[in-house]
Order: structure tokens, then C-alpha cells, then sequence
């Protein structure tokens, strides 16, 4: 390997890594879905006569209140199920009904309009209608109780920590910002090869380099300062969700904002996009979502 192609290696490291990450992680998540799903639907049949491992148990979408209306026109993950509600006190578990072998899926397909691509839209597409309608805690995808009986022993057990939650997002919802850095077109085209400059070129543009990169972290370090101190009047909450330094996502926050303060929280947010363009920041927003991110119960809750 050339020093040119060294040295590109070395400045291309950080991006490239990070997309690899990010590719292993989606990869890993996926099969853990697959896992988790298996899991889920043994313990959840598990005991139960062996006659009766194929009935059907019931998959659950997210806690609510239980005197809000359920998400009427919203089809069930699978095909020909109806959203229920099953009710212990103030709270209620948004179900349908579900065969173990519905949740099966090929964790190798990871295509868009794969099976598990498809089940997750489904679970997303009930919990957004819920959302709609009230605060919803959202369930992990995947998450399965054999009966009513025990859905209703779930809420009882975790009954004051949804609660808390549910109180806590009220008709919230949520909302991202990422900073990312701009790409540099003229760093994607290259520089002139090693060979065709001098050495005082060389170690001049080294410097240079250095220099910039210096100055991009400072930057970055700022505007994610300057995001949370811009937006922070207009939200209920906000946590960090990733990015990193050495990568073009920089900050990944999200936010729970009430209904009467997303018109001045966006206002806010396109305020920092101008602000920020002319040092090759990029913010971009996303949402409203239901509140995955503030949905928040302990290790053991469903």
C-alpha cells in the first residue's frame, strides 16, 4: 500500500467504521428480534398442555389508559386479528390475537418488504394509532402473553411504573434532531497524489488538515451545545440517543414535546439549520413519533 493510499485510509477510517457499525448493528438487531420472538412465545406457551401449544396467545402492543377508545381501522400484526384491550384497574393492554408461527421470520432477510420488516411496521402502525388517541407506553417488539390472565397479571405487577410513565408523556410526542456533518466533496474527490507535490506541500497540507479537523470538533462541540440550549424552553425532555465525534452523525437527540409548544420547537429548530449550514452542520428533524424513546421501565417489566 502506497503512503497516499495510507493516508486516505487513515482520514476515510472514522466514517467507514461508523457505517460498518452501524450496519452490524441493524444486523444484530434484527436477529435478536428473531430470537426474542422465539423466546417470547416459549415462555409465554410454556406449561400449558400439549395439545393446546398451538393456540393462539396474544401479542401486545403497548399499555394504556383504560378508558381511552381503542384504535378503531387499525389491522392486528397478522392477518384477519382485531386490536383488543385487556383491562386491570386504570390501565389496559392493547392485544390481538397470534399463532406462534405468525411471528416466525427469515433473519436473513432484511429487505424492505422482508417478513420482519413487514411486522415491525405493523407493530409501529397500532402503537401510532394508540398514540393518537392518548399516551401509550410502547412494547418491545415482539412481546407476547399466553391469555387474558396473564396480560391482566402483568399490568398489575407493573402497574405504578407505567403509571408514572404514562402521566409523565401525557399527549406528548416525540421528536429528533440530528447533527451531521457535511460531506466535503473536494475530500471525496481526493487531493493530488503524494508523488506530485513537494514536501513543504505535504506538511503544509497536513497541517491544514489537522487544523480543520480541530476546528470541525470544536464546532460540533458547540452546536450540539447551542441545540440543547435552543430548543430546551420548548420541550418536556430529552435524552441522547447516539452519535459520536468521529463520525458525520454527531448527535442524536430526541425529544418529548407537548402539542401547544411543536410549532416554536420547530421554529427553534429551523433557526439552528441556518445558523449552523455555513459550518458544514447539517440539522435535521424528524417526527412526530410516539414516544419509543421516553418509554422507560425497568429491567423485568414487559
Amino acid at each position: 500500500m502506497t503512503d497516499d493510499l495510507r493516508r486516505l485510509a487513515r482520514e476515510a477510517a472514522p466514517d467507514v467504521l461508523a457505517a460498518a457499525l452501524e450496519r452490524a448493528r441493524e444486523r444484530a438487531v434484527a436477529r435478536l428480534a428473531d430470537l426474542l420472538t422465539d423466546a417470547i412465545v416459549a415462555e409465554a406457551l410454556a406449561g400449558r398442555a400439549p395439545a393446546a401449544r398451538e393456540a393462539e396467545a396474544l401479542y401486545a402492543y403497548g399499555i394504556t389508559l383504560a378508558g381511552l377508545p381503542l384504535p378503531d381501522g387499525t389491522p392486528g400484526l397478522t392477518d384477519g386479528a382485531r386490536i383488543e384491550r385487556v383491562a386491570a384497574g386504570d390501565l389496559a393492554l392493547l392485544v390481538s390475537p397470534v399463532r406462534p408461527d405468525d411471528l416466525r421470520v427469515d433473519e436473513d432477510d432484511l429487505s424492505e418488504n422482508g417478513r420482519l420488516a413487514t411486522l415491525a411496521r405493523g407493530h409501529d402502525a397500532v402503537v401510532r394509532a394508540a398514540a393518537a388517541l392518548g399516551p401509550v407506553l410502547p412494547l418491545r417488539f415482539g412481546t407476547v402473553v399466553p391469555d387474558e390472565q396473564a396480560a391482566r397479571r402483568l399490568l398489575a405487577e407493573h402497574s405504578d411504573a407505567a403509571g408514572e410513565q404514562l402521566r409523565r408523556i401525557g399527549d406528548a410526542r416525540e421528536w429528533g434532531i440530528k447533527l451531521v456533518r457535511r460531506i466535503d466533496e473536494q475530500a471525496v474527490a481526493g487531493p493530488r497524489p503524494v508523488e506530485e507535490v513537494s514536501g513543504t506541500e505535504y506538511l503544509a497540507r497536513r497541517r491544514q488538515a489537522l487544523h480543520d479537523h480541530d476546528a470541525t470538533e470544536r464546532s460540533a462541540a458547540g452546536a450540539a451545545e447551542l441545540i440543547e440550549e435552543h430548543v430546551r424552553p420548548h420541550v418536556n425532555q430529552s435524552l441522547r440517543r447516539g452519535g459520536s465525534p468521529g463520525s458525520s452523525l454527531l448527535l442524536d437527540l430526541a425529544f418529548l414535546v407537548a402539542p401547544e409548544r411543536e410549532t416554536a420547537f420547530l421554529a427553534a429548530a429551523a433557526e439552528l439549520r441556518e445558523k449552523l449550514q455555513p459550518d458544514g452542520l447539517e440539522v435535521e428533524v424528524s417526527g412526530p413519533w410516539p414516544c419509543y424513546s421516553f418509554a422507560t421501565l425497568e429491567d423485568g417489566d414487559a
